[in-house]
């Protein structure tokens, strides 16, 4: 069971729930893996961390949302078509912490020690995002709320949704891969479900655990 005193305070989470999940061909948020909502799994990760977990839905979608037995702030994104972008808005517009760290729903081996880590290596810049297998991955970043989302606002308006495209205009710390093996050394947190096969790579990984 998860102390206070393993939490981050004043971090938030913010888990994209609300994407087309095209590619996947039916709801990710609900896919099972090993009996489990896939959903749950990130979410349990992030509570580990976080004092306050936020889920965003697509719209019309918060009602169809497997049920968590511990209390959520849900959400949904208002912007259809929008990407992630429109999702952290909408995450960061109720969210009360000062730092907000960004997952989606799709990373369902997501590991509580990258949170504290990125977190904790924030300093005084807006952004801590780590870069696996030479990329960014700004869906498994912290983010300072306060001068994070007034320029999430403005590209959304303007119609610039690459989450990237923000990073331009923020102070940026970046996280190695070495880094980041120090918490997760098979880089398991940034394994995405994308594809109904990708659910065999999940359950081999979990199973191989223990």
């Amino acid at each position: 069971m998860t102390t206070p005193d393993q939490r981050v305070a004043g971090l938030s989470a913010i888990v994209l729930a609300g994407g087309r999940s095209t590619r996947f061909g039916s709801d990710k948020a609900s896919a099972l893996i090993d009996g489990r909502p896939m959903l749950h799994r990130v979410v349990e990760a992030v509570a580990a961390v976080c004092d306050e977990v936020v889920v965003v839905a697509a719209t019309g979608g918060a009602g169809s949302l497997p049920p968590y037995p511990l209390p959520l702030v849900v959400v949904e994104d208002r912007v259809q078509g929008s990407g992630p972008l429109a999702g952290l808005v909408e995450g960061m517009r109720v969210a009360r912490g000062s730092l907000c760290f960004a997952t989606s729903c799709d990373a369902p081996l997501l590991r509580p020690g990258l949170v504290r880590l990125l977190a904790g290596q924030i300093g005084e810049a807006d952004i801590c995002c780590p870069r696996v297998h030479g990329r960014l991955q700004p869906l498994a970043a912290v983010y300072r709320r306060a001068t994070c989302l007034p320029v999430f606002e403005r590209n959304l308006a303007e119609g610039r949704l690459p989450l990237l495209a923000a990073y331009d205009h923020l102070r940026v710390v970046e996280v190695d891969e070495a880094a980041s093996r120090t918490v997760d050394p098979a880089l398991d947190s940034f394994l995405n479900v994308n594809r109904p096969g990708d659910l065999e790579a999940v359950v081999a990984r979990l199973r191989g655990r223990g």
